[in-house]
This record gives C-alpha cells, structure tokens and sequence, in this order.
C-alpha cells in the first residue's frame, strides 16, 4: 500500500480509538472526530447525541457536517495551529490539525459545544440554516439550547488532550513509513517473476476473503430479520426454508477449502441466496437456472456467480416498479463457456458501462464496489487476459457474463452433492426435525 494522507484509514486501530472518543466524550462532555483531508471521519462512530445526532439523521444534514469538518480542516492545515469556526448549523468547531513530516493527514474536530449562550439570533440562523431538512423546529431549539457552554479554559484543555491523540496518530504515520521504505528496498533487492507471482497469489487470497467478508453482514442482518419477521407471522414453513438457505450459504463461506470449485457447487450456492431473496421480496423477485449439464464441473473462482447475481438484484431489480425477472444461462460459445446473469431491471448507466469496458473496473451506481472488478481480476489471474466479465447493458436487460475456458480441471476436488436447480431439497429438509448436515461445502 502506497502510504498517502487519502489512506489514512488504513492506519486506525478502529478499536483503540472508538476508547478514545468514547472516554473524551464522558470526560469533555466534547465529541470528536477523526477526518482524513477531505473531511470524512475515518473512525466512525455514534457518540453524537441531542442536536447534532438530529441533524446528522437526515443525509443532506451528515453531508454539511463532514464539508463544516473539512473547511475547519483546512483552516487548521493553513495555520498549523488550533482553530475555532462555526458548522453550517451554528455549532463551534475546534480543530487541531494531523501534520507530519509537513503534509497534512487529516485534523481531529471537536464539535457540540457553544462558547456562549445562543441568543435569539443565533437560534434564527440555526432554523434558516436547517429548513430544507424537514426536521422537527422545536426539536432543533431544544435540542440547540441544550448544548453545553465551554469556557475558554476548558478548550484550552481539550486541545492539549487532543494534542496527544494527534500525536499517536503521527507516530503511526511514521512508523507505517519506516516500514514502507523498509519493504520497498527488500522487494527491490528480491528477484522480480518471484515476487510478482507471490504478490498475485497473495493478492487473489486477500481479495477473496475480503469478499466473502463483504457479502456476510447485512445481508446476514436482513435475512435474520426476514427469518423473526416470518415467525412473528406464523410463516414457519418460509421461515425454515430461509433458515435453511441462509445455513447452506454460512457453511460455504466457513468451510470452502478451495480456491477454485465445480459450477454446480457455484451454483447451489447461488441458488440458496437467491431463494433468500425471493422469499424477501415475494412477488418482485423471479428466478431460474439454465446451465448446460456439461458445465456443472467446470472449475470456477469460488464466489465468482454470486457478485454478479447479488449486483443485478441490489442495482437493476430493486430501483425497478413491478416485478423483475433473473436468469442464469450457461452455454459454451467459441470455445469458451459463457456463464451469464441476465435481468431485466434499470441497466447500467452508459458511461458506467464506458468506464468497465475500458478498465475492468466500475466507478459508481450499478458498479460500485469490490464485487465485479474482484471477479473480473480473479478470473484472469487464472486462466488468462482472455478471460473474465463481458457486460451488455440497455434500459430493461443487462446481461453479465462470466467467460472461461471450455475445459474441466481433474485436479478440482469434487464434493458429494448435484445441483438440482429446484427448491425439491430445500423442501425435504423443511419437514425434518433435526439439524441437517449438508455435506455442501464442508472442508
């Protein structure tokens, strides 16, 4: 990682200094903020209460605060010393400014405080300030005159606890730097194909836990709440099949040993998360499955499929009215098997499209994301520059292929279990009383 102030997120022991802001809130009665150079907090958390929690509920209110952070920000990098300005709101802020080595990484704002007593005419401007946000006006009074008065020597005082907050970071910085010179030497005194191929296999490993991570928790969250919601409503049997469902994907994610496994493992587990989904959505939500039977033990990238039905679901069926339509085709074509993704949703926005087409890699909306690039570069990691994700996109049908080499792999190890393409299984095990072991998935 090529150190900048623009990753100085990677930096943040997130644990530590959650501690740190929690106990110079309740020591301070003063919440902080820890912002990179663009005024984005780089440790997020919820200690804002009363009047700024309020404002920062609506998404237009969170965006003043983080540009009122950047401009104190600024201000502070300019000075190079503690400075006091007002948010968008009406509010103080204090900001020291996160400097090393003469760049500037970022500042620590202290927001939620007023120096004096807000008169009628600082309550005026507050209101004039925050109409657009459809807020509660009595709300917002109470919840601006609620907010402490800080004498002069208190500020004081924050500002040089502050100080050693922003002096541990900078020692980070440092340290983190030391060591990048330190590794870019080793490398450089290393033979090249050796580190170049060590980098690649690293990199593959990395990116594919980073997206079985991605993918677990909302999704997780939200079929949790789907399975409580479903049992509040008495749908046992929906609640059991989504249980089931939500196992089976859990267990490939825990137990997967390979890198590299049949389609129709692929597939299954592509299956059970869009069963999820249509139970979720119900009526708005139809699938099916079309893969050629000599495809089922073609080796693909462990999570390759399910980035591309996850995007069409999230991104083309649900913007759509009505109900929406998914299918995954599998046929081979000029000698290359052609795993597609097909709905018939929103599309792709056309210089989206220009942008993946020409890099392998999506900017915004429909795009956004580890997930397509992820398997757009794992698959030719594998088997080629020849190979990896084509996209045709137009209002009403976007179609994601996965291209691969119209070959099977003996070295793949199998598992036990075929894919049926029907929900039949699912189905028996609803009307068992024990936990079923799925031998899916399991190292």
């Amino acid at each position: 990682m090529k150190l900048s102030s623009e990753n100085l997120a990677q930096l943040i022991e997130r644990d530590r200094f959650l501690k740190i802001i929690d106990s110079f809130s309740r020591a301070t009665g003063i919440t902080i903020d820890i912002n990179d150079v663009y005024g984005y907090p780089v440790v997020e958390h919820d200690f804002f209460y009363g009047f700024c929690a309020t404002v920062r509920s609506t998404a237009e209110g969170l965006k003043r605060c983080f540009r009122s952070n950047a401009e104190v920000g600024f201000e502070t990098a300019a000075t190079g010393e503690v400075c006091f300005s007002t948010c968008h709101a009406g509010v103080v802020l204090m900001a020291v400014p996160l400097v090393v080595d003469g760049q500037f990484w970022g500042s620590i704002t202290c927001g939620q405080m007023h120096l004096s007593p807000p008169g009628k005419e600082a309550v005026e401007k507050m209101l004039a300030a925050t109409a657009d946000l459809d807020l509660n006006r009595e709300e917002l009074i109470r919840g601006f005159m609620e907010i402490d008065v800080v004498p002069p020597e208190k500020c004081r005082a924050a500002s040089q606890l502050i100080q050693y907050v922003t002096n541990y970071i900078a020692e980070l910085i440092y340290r983190a730097k030391l060591q990048e010179k330190e590794t870019s030497e080793k490398l450089r005194s290393m033979d090249e194909a050796r580190v170049r191929a060590e980098l690649e296999k690293a990199l593959r490993l990395a990116e594919l836990k980073n997206l079985r991570a991605q993918i677990k928790p909302h999704f997780l969250f939200n079929t949790l709440n789907t399975i409580t919601s479903l049992v509040g409503l008495n749908e046992n049997q929906k609640a059991l099949k989504t249980l089931y469902a939500l196992s089976h994907l859990l267990r490939c994610c825990v137990y997967q040993p390979d890198e590299l496994v049949p389609l129709r493992e692929e597939l299954k587990y592509v299956h059970s998360y869009l069963t999820i989904q249509q139970i979720r959505f119900g009526s708005r939500l139809h699938f099916s499955l079309d893969v050629d039977d000599t495809l089922q033990e073609l080796p693909v990238p462990f999570l390759s499929l399910q980035p591309l039905v996850e995007n069409a679901c999230k991104h083309g069926l649900e913007p759509k009215e009505g109900p929406g339509h998914l299918r995954i085709t599998g046929r081979i074509t000029d000698q290359r098997a052609e795993i597609c993704v097909i709905d018939d949703g929103v599309g792709i926005p056309g210089e989206v499209l220009a942008v993946f087409n020409e890099h392998g890699e999506g900017g915004s909306g429909r795009l956004q994301g580890v997930g397509l690039r992820n398997v757009h570069e794992r698959i030719k990691l594998y088997f080629g520059p020849r190979y990896g994700i084509s996209i045709d996109s137009r209002p009403g049908q976007t179609r994601v292929c996965l291209r691969l080499p119209a070959t099977n792999d003996a070295r793949i190890p199998l598992l036990n279990n075929s894919f049926t393409g029907s929900t039949d299984r699912i189905g028996s095990e609803q009307r068992g009383e024990k936990d079923v072991q799925h031998p899916d998935c399991r190292g």
